[in-house]
């Protein structure tokens, strides 16, 4: 990475530059012009470097110390003893046109060409003797000669553009020698806008202070961008001289752009604002009949609030927070930054600002920010609403023992009897599901009912059906929310048991009962600051129950229009989200995609408390992905400590399940059969008959031919196209029946469960293959291939055993499994239950040595 840095979304100057000067045209050259970093030097030299082989390049650096000497860019050429300048001006000419070949003459920099070196540009140009290549910095003036023989039509001109936002990934993803994240590639495109040797710097930088690192095979960049005092020189030097009134404009700038041009006149001077503007430091755009000023590059910001004195920072600040405080917010981003403009300057607290300021932010789901505000106003300090506000920043920030510590803090006899209500409401849901004890916050549920200001609280009624649910009794949870809903509920309420219901009906295969449930609530979340909280709780059990169900195109559907606003919100939502994402490509077999997503956040997920719900799920989720890529040793890692960290009963099942596929990941099938089935019976005690269906479909993809009975039970007891697709796959196994397992993996196919659909066709070949089928057998095997490979990483039992050359009994394939991740002979035997010799025999047989 550290050397030259590969050329990319130059293809078209690249062809312009070769057919001008290997073309019969008119041209004698061509001028590149552009500002500083954008590679000006970088497409002269890619182009003169095809150009050599059949021409004879002559590269000139052109450079300001070089300019005081009369030709001193040509000075290799120039002879010393000659004292006339035309007979020198003759004497470079021909030494630089000599030779059999055509020549090409490359200037880098020719606005810093002296006088005489312009002239043998000229003379080289006008009479014919060679083809130039120039670069130019478009910002610098320019010699006379050199826009005459522009304009006369001998140079053929290219400005060169920063790169865009794609052609900078694909820079990065070449120069750092694998993909880039695209939040990552985002920052670094918006803090550079393509300027690519602010890039280099910048990333070169960033990778050695290692913020920049790669992070299972993505590159990823955390943190706040840092300027190096080499890339501030850079910087620094494309601003130029500076007075000190100029210098303020771009200082106000730095800490508040955009700025109205009115505005900024008033705090410094119209004549330093038209100064700055001329000289292409600062960009005016109308907006809504305001003129809107801004730094014409993101990195001057940067270079300014990191070289400027402090103290002078945060005078600009309050000053600049003042101006706009006679001006109504205009839009909620511009009641933020007058707040973080107060907040970052010599000006006292505001308390009404920060509060106003916290809840803007957290509306805007920028909860590091709204903790900002809240710190910096102790505005927990200001009353009820103040201290709720405050719990919701740190219960959003991954905070939620802080969050129920602050609830504790509470004087609860200061308190009206609606904010005694609304304590209790939120003690038990902190408890459920932030602290992950579903038991204490039942124990805490019980208090709070009898309390006298409890009395018909509809919250309380909603987390009795919620506590139902979240215990695995969705025959309770149902009947309790309906008792809510026929009771007037509140928002809160109402929003709370349909979460509670829509997990019930999930699990217990009730599809069509879902969607009808989160239309109103997400209505609800909306429009609702209590509510707004459970929107990602809402999503989250939909996407599931459309999943359990079979209905994975409106899965992602669902996901995608929560993601359109909620993709790269800072904070613990932007976890979620990352969830759901690989929730979705998890289940249509994207493996590679949902692991690099699951492997991040399970790691981030310890570093928090939000939602303990999701921190097990991303758990259950990583063995799946993992277990299904066939990395049994590492599932099986993940698995020993799942039970602890599961403190609920909707989720045993899941927690099971996963345990399952890690033992089918390491050839175990017998034990991951066993333990699939025990998994669809913890299901079936609940009611959870969607859950169950997956179980049963998990034993019948690793060969369990008794699952058909209870699977046809189901048809009559689930809702969607999953079940009639593992009807098909059960019933295919128990009959031997290699069509209808093909049958079932197309159905699988249909509904876009693509790691089913390799492994039912892929017992199809194997059966196919044992009943002497080859045909068949070669195009079941050959679909599971290609299911397989079209969704990358897909490599489960089924599949090994229907392309194994020679087939391997089952305790061979365990063996291989166990030896292909690295277990000793000795760890095996005590892993089987075996002698070591008689695991050595079986390597032996199937030919590892």
């Amino acid at each position: 990475m550290d050397g030259v840095w590969p050329l990319v979304g130059r293809d078209e100057e690249l062809r312009r530059i070769w057919a001008v000067i290997e073309g019969s045209g008119d041209d004698s050259g061509v001028l590149v012009a552009g500002g500083v970093g954008v590679g000006k030097s970088r497409l002269a030299s890619a182009a003169v470097a095809v150009l050599a082989k059949r021409h004879a390049v002559r590269w000139v650096t052109a450079t300001a110390s070089a300019r005081t000497l009369p030709l001193g860019a040509f000075a290799q050429w120039a002879p010393i003893s000659q004292a006339d300048p035309m007979m020198v001006i003759h004497t470079v000419i021909k030494a630089l046109t000599a030779g059999d070949k055509p020549v090409v003459v490359a200037v880098d920099d020719v606005h810093l060409l002296d006088d005489l070196s312009v002239v043998v540009i000229q003379q080289l140009v006008q009479r014919g003797l060679a083809r130039v290549v120039l670069t130019l910095r478009s910002t610098e003036p320019v010699p006379d000669t050199i826009t005459t023989l522009w304009k006369d039509g001998f140079l053929n001109r290219i400005d060169l553009d920063p790169l865009g936002e794609n052609d900078t990934e694909r820079l990065l993803s070449q120069a750092l020698a694998g993909p880039v994240a695209p939040a990552t590639a985002a920052e670094l495109w918006n803090l550079t806008r393509g300027n690519v040797l602010f890039l280099r710097h910048l990333v070169r930088q960033e990778r050695d202070a290692g913020r920049l690192v790669r992070d299972v095979g993505t590159w990823r960049w955390s943190g706040e961008p840092v300027v190096s005092p080499t890339l501030a020189k850079l910087i620094t030097g494309q601003l130029g001289s500076l007075t000190d009134d100029t210098t303020e404009v771009l200082d106000y700038l730095a800490i508040g752009e955009p700025i109205d041009g009115t505005v900024l006149e008033i705090l410094t001077s119209p004549h330093a604002v038209k100064e700055v503007h001329s000289r292409g430091l600062i960009d005016m755009t109308s907006d809504n009949g305001d003129i809107a000023v801004r730094l014409s590059h993101p990195l001057y910001g940067e270079v300014r609030r990191s070289t400027g004195n402090l103290l002078q920072l945060r005078r600009l600040r309050g000053r600049l927070a003042t101006a706009l405080s006679t001006r109504p917010d205009p839009t909620p981003a511009a009641l933020l930054r007058r707040a973080l403009l107060t907040l970052e300057s010599d000006l006292p607290p505001d308390l009404g600002l920060h509060l106003a300021a916290t809840a803007t932010a957290l509306r805007l789901h920028d909860a590091p920010l709204a903790l900002r505000f809240a710190d910096a106003g102790h505005i927990s300090d200001s009353g009820f609403q103040g201290a709720m506000l405050h719990y919701w920043v740190l219960h959003h920030v991954g905070r939620a023992q802080d969050a129920f510590t602050l609830l504790e803090a509470l004087d609860q006899n200061a308190l009206t009897i609606e904010e005694q209500r609304r304590l209790s409401v939120m003690r038990v849901g902190t408890l459920c599901w932030s602290l992950g004890d579903p038991e204490r916050a039942r124990h805490e549920l019980a208090i709070a009912k009898v309390a006298p200001y409890n009395h018909k609280s509809s919250e309380l009624a909603a987390f009795e059906a919620l506590l139902e649910s979240v215990q695995g009794r969705p025959d309770r949870a149902i009947a309790a929310g309906n008792v809510v809903f026929q009771a007037a509920p509140s928002d809160m309420a109402f929003v709370l048991t349909s979460c509670a219901l829509v997990i019930a009906h999930g699990y217990s295969g009730n599809a069509a009962k879902v969607s009808p449930l989160t239309k109103r609530a997400s209505a609800l979340v909306a429009t609702s600051s209590d509510a707004s909280a459970l929107e990602y709780g809402i999503v989250y059990f939909h996407i599931e129950a459309m999943f359990i169900a079979g209905y994975l195109q409106a899965a992602e559907q669902v996901m995608t229009q929560f993601v359109e606003y909620a993709a790269n919100t800072p904070g613990t939502i932007g976890l979620f989200v990352s969830l759901l994402y690989s929730y979705v490509d998890l289940s249509q077999g994207h493996l590679s995609a949902a692991l690099e997503v699951l492997n991040r956040a399970d790691r981030e997920f310890r570093t928090t408390t939000y939602d303990r719900s999701a921190v097990v799920s991303c758990r259950v989720y990583l063995i799946l992905a993992l277990s299904r890529r066939g990395d049994g040793k590492r599932a099986a890692e993940l698995v020993r400590d799942l039970d602890t960290l599961n403190p609920y009963g909707f989720l045993r099942s899941a927690c099971t399940l996963a345990k399952a596929w890690a033992a089918a990941a390491q050839e175990m099938i017998a034990d991951a059969i066993r333990i699939a089935r025990k998994a669809a019976s913890i299901a079936a005690e609940r009611g959870h008959f969607g859950q169950e269906l997956l179980c049963l479909q998990a034993a019948s993809q690793f060969g369990d031919r008794t699952t058909a009975h209870r699977v046809n039970e189901l048809t009559a007891l689930v809702d969607g196209p999953r079940v009639h697709a593992v009807a098909l796959h059960a019933n295919g196994l128990t009959s031997v029946n290699g069509e209808k397992l093909a049958e079932a993996s197309r159905r699988y196919e249909e509904i876009g469960d693509i790691v089913a659909a390799t492994d039912a066709s892929a017992q199809a070949g194997t059966l196919f293959r044992e009943q002497q089928h080859h045909g068949s057998a070669l195009t079941a095997i050959e679909r599971a291939r290609t299911l397989a490979g079209t969704h990358r990483g897909v490599n489960t039992p089924a599949l090994r055993q229907a392309v194994e050359t020679t087939p391997l009994t089952r305790r061979q394939r365990e063996i291989v499994a166990l030896v292909s991740q690295g277990f000793t002979n000795k760890e095996i035997a005590e892993r089987l239950g075996v002698s070591v010799r008689t695991v050595e025999g079986h390597r032996y047989h199937a030919r590892l040595r």
